[in-house]
């Protein structure tokens, strides 16, 4: 016992003592990886993504037109197959009634892919509608609302302004067409407060075509008679503020009968001219547009020699135009710079059309033209070429009389 104490004094006394420090031993080896944690919780689901555009996440593309009759106007919906060729779907009441003849004008319907709605006027009661598409292609009526006039026969979109043409009442002296605009408001259209304007004159102008510009800054209207003295129309011009049209500026077209108006994808006018009513005399004019609204033709009255060269719509560099007193389709090519030659300088016809062709409407993918015959009661079909040419397709036949209006989709 004796012997263990003083062992244990002496190895206390030498921990206490002021002795150097030792040299630091080797680092030892790394331990051994731990396990893995086991995984979270799973997130929150993300937000849907946007629609395509153009609708393309909706039903299959189709072409669209107004049956227009007076028991009750229908749209008539034809689904398109990859090879343009149309197959007849369905048709879906408006709300409104038809006449059951033609209506004479360009854009009775108009499809507006933003809003994935189509709006149409209904020229028997003096209404117009706005339906909506849904993604199997379902066509259902939102709105059927006065037209602010009487007898609408065009009608354009742009942003949530809706505006419409209406011929007036021929039955009286006065027969005071005007123009008159509507807000898209959820699922209704509401009258803007001093939309409506006057045309050029209150006798019998022939109105047949509102359009917007591009840029939505402008509403334009093609009157056929709006300067009888010279057989020359007018192109009515009104400026629009905050969807509100002010009153229009009233300009003598470069061409006799101007009847509808088209835009190249620069923003140059197109326009398709009757002409001197003459089997030949049909003609094309285009027109620059200024920030006042100004219009400077820079094609005057390009004679297509043709006949009634009364629709006409805009195809990227081509436009064309349906001759309805001839049956033939022309092509135009469309410079950058607005100016416009004929496909082919000495007939102007680029390809024979079904009898009496009127609307005209290019699918989205412009692979494909689409032509309204109010005399064969038919949609004529044409494969577009990369030079412009048209190859005839078979044609769809089986139209009621008054089939009025052409859109694609």
């Amino acid at each position: 016992m004796m012997k263990f104490s003083a062992v244990l004094v002496l190895l206390l006394s030498a921990c206490a003592s002021d002795g150097a420090d030792g040299t630091n031993g080797a680092n030892g080896s790394n331990g051994t990886n731990g396990t893995n944690g086991s995984n979270g919780a799973a997130g929150t689901n993300g937000t849907n993504g946007t629609n395509g555009t153009n609708g393309t996440p909706y039903a299959d593309p189709g072409v669209y037109t107004l049956m227009n009759q007076v028991a009750g106007n229908q749209v008539g919906t034809f689904l398109r197959g990859e090879n343009g060729n149309l197959t007849r779907d369905n048709e879906y009441a408006t709300g409104g009634t038809g006449t059951a003849a033609g209506i004479g004008s360009q854009g009775a319907i108009a499809w507006d892919a933003a809003s994935q709605r189509f709006f149409a006027v209904n020229p028997g009661d003096n209404t117009i509608s706005m339906l909506q598409i849904d993604k199997e292609g379902v066509l259902t009526k939102l709105a059927s609302v006065a037209s602010g006039g009487t007898k609408p026969i065009s009608i354009a979109v742009h942003g949530d302004a809706v505006y419409v043409l209406n011929y007036g009442n021929v039955a009286n002296a006065a027969v005071n067409g005007n123009i008159t605009g509507f807000k898209i408001t959820g699922d209704a259209l509401v009258a803007i407060p001093n939309s409506t304007q006057a045309l050029s004159g209150t006798g019998d102008v022939h109105p047949t075509d509102i359009v917007f510009t591009p840029d939505g800054k402008f509403i334009v209207v093609a009157e056929r008679f709006g300067n009888t003295a010279q057989h020359l129309g007018k192109l009515d011009v009104y400026a629009v503020t905050n969807g509100v049209a002010a009153a229009g500026t009233f300009v003598v077209s470069a061409g006799n009968e101007p009847f509808a108006i088209d835009f190249s994808p620069e923003g140059y006018m197109l326009v398709a001219e009757v002409g001197n009513e003459m089997a030949d005399g049909s003609s094309v004019s285009s027109y620059s547009i200024g920030a006042t609204g100004a219009l400077t033709p820079i094609t005057s009255a390009l004679n297509t020699h043709q006949g009634a060269a009364c629709w006409i719509t805009s195809v990227g560099g081509f436009a064309y135009i349906a001759n309805t007193a001839t049956s033939t389709i022309t092509g135009i090519n469309v410079s950058t710079t607005g100016a416009v030659t004929l496909m082919q300088p000495t007939t102007g016809m680029t390809v024979a059309s079904g009898t009496m062709p009127t609307d005209l409407a290019v699918s989205r993918d412009r692979g494909y033209l689409y032509s309204l015959a109010a005399g064969s009661h038919t949609i004529n079909i044409y494969s577009i070429n990369s030079d412009g040419s048209l190859t005839t397709m078979p044609a769809l036949a089986g139209l009621p009389a008054g089939t009025s209006g052409l859109a694609a989709r």
